[in-house]
C-alpha cells in the first residue's frame, strides 16, 4: 500500500510540475517573444562584428596559451626543485621519495617539450591565423551585402520537414502491407456453470512478405538520400552566392546573388548534388545496417566481434565526416567552375592538400570561434530573460521560459552561423584557386580583395598593380566625362 501511495505521489508531483511549467509559458509569452526577437538581433550584430570579435578572441587565446606554456613548465620545475632539495636535506632518504623526485623530473621534461612545441606552433601559425581573421571579415562583408541569405535555412527546414512527413506517410503503408492469412483456433465458451462449448474461430492477420526487409532498406535509403540531397542543394546555393561576389571585380555589379545561386543549382548542378548526396546516404545506410547487427547480436557476440563491430562503426563515422567535408568543398568548386562532381573532388582535394596547414587552422580555430559566437547569443538571451522575469510574481519557475528561449536562441544562432561557415569555406577555396591561377601581374590580376591580397607570396607587387589599374580606370573615367562634356558643348 505504501509503495502504491509513493508512486501516486510521484505521478501527482510530476503532473503538478507540468501544469506549473505550462502556466509559466502562457504567462510569459510577451517576455518569450521579446527574447526570441532579441536572439535574432543579437545574431545579426555578432555576425556583423564577428571579424573583429574573432581577432580579439584568437589573439587572447594565443596570449593565454603562451603564458600557460611558460608558467606551466616553470611551476613543475619549481616543484621538482623543492622536492629534490627536501630529499637531499633529509636524513632518512626513502626509496619512494627518490622515485617521487624522479617522476616529477620526467613530468617536467615532458611538459616542457609539449609546451615548447605549442609555442613554436603559435609562432609558426600566426600568419595563418591572420588569414583566418581576414576570411571572417570578408564573409561578414558579403553577408551584409546579401542579408536575405541568412534566411535560406528556413526554406531548407520546410523542405526537410515536408520530406519527413511524406516519408512517415509512406512508412505507414509499408508497415501495414502484407498477405491476408487465416488464423484458425479453438476457443471454449461457458454456456452455463455445467456446460462448456468448443467453437472454431477464424481470424485474419496480415503476414509480412519475405522481401519486406528490402522494402524497408530501400525506404530508409530514400530518407537518407532525400535529406542529404536537400542539404547539398542548400550548401551549393549558398556557395554560389558567395562565389559570385568573389569572382566579380566590381562588387556593385552583383545583383540577386542568392536567387542566381539557387537557379544555378536547379539549372546546372542537380546531378552533382544528387551524386554527392547519394554517396553520403550509402554510408549512412551501411552504418544503420551495422548498428542493427550490433543490436541483434549484442548478447551472443564474443569480445573480439564486439570490438570489431565498434571499430567498423568508428571507421564508417570518420569516413562519413571526411566525405561530407570533401563534398562541401567540391560543391563550392563546382559552383564557380561548373565541373562534374568527380572532377571537382579531384581538383579541390589538390587545393586542400597544398594548403593543408591553412585548412587545419581555419577548421579548428574557426569552428571554435563560431561556437563562441553561438554561445554568446545564448548567454546574452538568457541574461536578458533572467532580468525580465526574476521579479515576476506570476511565475512559479522563471527558469523554464528562459530555457525555452535559450534553446530557440541557439537554433537561430546555429542557423545564421551555418551560412557564415559555408561562406568562409567558399571564400577560402576561391582564394586558393585564385592564388594558384593568377599572380597579380597585368593580364593575370587577382580577383581577391586587397585585404586577402596581403596573404599571398607576392602581395606587395600585386597591390601595386591593383593600385595602378585603379588609377588607370579613374583616368579613363575622367577622360570619358570630359569627352561627354565636349560633345554637349558642340
Amino acid at each position: 500500500w505504501e509503495a502504491g501511495s509513493i508512486s501516486e505521489a510521484v505521478v501527482s508531483t510530476q503532473s503538478t510540475g507540468m501544469q506549473y511549467a505550462m502556466s509559466d509559458l502562457m504567462n510569459s509569452y510577451r517576455e518569450l517573444a521579446v527574447m526570441c526577437a532579441s536572439s535574432l538581433v543579437i545574431s545579426f550584430v555578432i555576425i556583423l562584428l564577428l571579424g573583429w570579435i574573432a581577432q580579439v578572441i584568437i589573439y587572447a587565446i594565443a596570449l593565454l596559451t603562451a603564458i600557460a606554456c611558460i608558467a606551466g613548465p616553470a611551476y613543475f620545475w619549481y616543484v621538482w626543485y623543492e622536492a629534490k632539495v627536501e630529499y637531499d636535506e633529509s636524513t632518512l632518504q626513502l626509496e619512494s621519495a627518490s622515485e617521487n623526485v624522479t617522476t616529477l623530473m620526467y613530468y617536467a621534461i615532458i611538459l616542457s617539450v609539449i609546451c615548447l612545441i605549442v609555442l613554436l606552433l603559435i609562432i609558426f601559425l600566426r600568419s595563418r591565423v591572420g588569414l583566418m581573421v581576414t576570411l571572417f571579415k570578408e564573409a561578414g562583408f558579403m553577408v551584409m551585402r546579401m542579408i536575405v541569405i541568412l534566411f535560406t535555412p528556413i526554406i531548407l527546414a520546410i523542405f526537410i520537414m515536408a520530406w519527413a512527413a511524406l516519408w512517415t506517410f509512406v512508412s505507414g503503408y509499408i508497415y501495414t502491407a502484407g498477405t491476408p492469412t487465416d488464423l484458425e483456433f479453438t476457443r471454449q465458451y461457458l454456456v452455463n456453470p455445467n456446460n462448456v462449448t468448443d467453437a472454431n474461430v477464424t481470424m485474419v492477420y496480415f503476414k509480412d512478405h519475405d522481401y519486406i526487409i528490402w522494402v524497408w532498406l530501400y525506404h530508409l535509403f530514400g530518407l537518407y538520400w532525400g535529406t542529404e540531397f536537400f542539404l547539398a542543394c542548400h550548401e551549393m546555393a549558398i556557395a554560389g552566392a558567395f562565389v559570385q561576389f568573389y569572382w566579380t571585380r566590381d562588387k556593385r555589379k552583383v545583383h540577386f546573388p542568392v536567387l542566381r545561386g539557387i537557379w544555378w543549382v536547379f539549372r546546372y548542378h542537380l546531378g552533382t548534388v544528387a551524386f554527392g548526396s547519394c554517396i553520403i546516404a550509402i554510408i549512412q545506410l551501411i552504418r544503420t545496417i551495422l548498428a542493427y547487427i550490433q543490436n541483434k547480436t549484442k548478447d551472443s557476440q564474443s569480445e573480439f566481434v564486439k570490438y570489431l563491430l565498434l571499430c567498423l562503426q568508428c571507421c564508417l563515422w570518420c569516413f562519413e565526416k571526411i566525405m561530407k567535408f570533401i563534398n562541401r568543398n567540391a560543391y563550392i568548386y563546382t559552383a564557380f567552375k561548373g565541373s562534374a562532381f568527380c572532377t571537382s573532388c579531384k581538383k579541390v582535394f589538390g587545393l586542400l592538400l597544398s594548403n593543408v596547414v591553412r585548412v587545419g587552422v581555419i577548421n579548428c580555430v574557426g569552428m571554435f570561434i563560431l561556437f563562441i559566437g553561438k554561445f554568446l547569443v545564448v548567454i546574452v538571451t538568457a541574461i536578458l530573460g533572467y532580468f525580465m522575469m526574476k521579479n515576476d510574481d506570476d511565475l512559479y519557475f522563471w527558469a523554464i521560459p528562459v530555457l525555452i528561449a535559450s534553446i530557440f536562441a541557439f537554433a537561430v544562432a546555429h542557423t545564421f552561423f551555418s551560412v557564415y561557415e559555408i561562406g568562409i569555406d567558399a571564400i577560402f577555396i576561391c582564394f586558393a584557386e585564385d592564388e594558384t591561377k593568377n599572380d597579380g601581374t597585368p593580364g593575370r590580376e587577382y580577383y581577391m580583395s586587397k585585404n586577402l591580397m596581403e596573404w599571398v607570396d607576392n602581395s606587395g607587387e600585386a597591390i601595386k598593380n591593383l593600385r595602378r589599374k585603379k588609377k588607370q580606370q579613374k583616368a579613363q573615367a575622367r577622360v570619358g566625362k570630359s569627352n561627354d562634356v565636349n560633345m554637349e558643348d558642340m
